[in-house]
């Protein structure tokens, strides 16, 4: 079931920092214009596992994350699923739809119960009209990031499977990870084929590498849980081609 509130957003639920680093959007916003926007969104709960949108579905809306996680995937012609991203709190998904309106080139699902900011196309292009700076700076921004993505994605294809899985756990470290005596806890369970999805291969080629990796006491992984209990060890299989 969706819950929908239309109640003014709270400063306290927002880091605008963390916005203008996950998003476009925001990077080209000051802080008043970036407080007015969000004013227009509304407030939206989905319960875990249920799609927030699906490939191919018409687009009109940014979500940001306010509380939860969510992973964006595609499904082959095969019925594989491949895992683009996993997604937490103060980070976006959604917001190309803004611009284009086209159909949506993901599918998105809650991993566990979500709460998210919802800013719609018809209340969003309105207020964009009325700033053509906010244009320019959307303009510049934009190419920024696309040639750093096109810089990570040419990196990553030359990178082994060691390199490329040892760089999905750092980042879901920097995202999840709890500190504690017995190491670096992934607060986010993940089967060995949701890993294969992430890294782009099959659930038994990850499953090798894991065990690889937990008889050589770098990671604990037990009914989905990660544990990273050597960081620098994992550090340098990433940095390793």
């Amino acid at each position: 079931m969706v819950s929908d509130s239309k109640s003014p957003i709270e400063s306290k639920l927002i880091d605008l920092a963390a916005l203008r680093q996950n998003s476009v959007l925001f990077a080209a916003l000051s802080d008043a214009d970036a407080w007015e926007l969000i004013q227009l969104a509304r407030q939206e709960s989905l319960p875990a596992k249920h799609a927030v949108f699906q490939v191919g579905q018409a687009g009109d809306s940014l979500h940001i994350v306010l509380r939860g996680s969510v992973k964006v995937s595609l499904l082959s012609e095969e019925g594989k699923e491949a895992i683009l991203s996993i997604l937490g709190a103060g980070e976006v998904f959604g917001e190309m739809s803004l611009f284009d309106g086209e159909p949506r080139s993901a599918t998105v699902t809650t991993m566990e119960p979500c709460h998210f900011l919802v800013l719609r196309r018809q209340v969003f292009l309105p207020f964009l009209e009325k700033r053509v700076h906010v244009m320019l700076e959307l303009i510049a921004e934009m190419s920024k990031r696309l040639r750093a993505t096109n810089d990570l994605v040419g990196n990553l294809s030359f990178l082994n499977l060691s390199a490329r899985l040892a760089r999905i756990l750092l980042n879901l470290v920097q995202q999840y990870g709890k500190v504690t005596p017995n190491g670096i806890v992934i607060g986010l369970k993940l089967s060995q084929e949701e890993l294969g999805h992430l890294v782009g291969v099959s659930r038994e080629s990850v499953n090798r590498q894991v065990r690889i990796w937990v008889d050589s006491g770098l990671i604990d992984y037990d009914h989905g849980t990660l544990v990273v209990l050597n960081s620098d060890a994992l550090f340098r299989e990433a940095l390793a081609s």
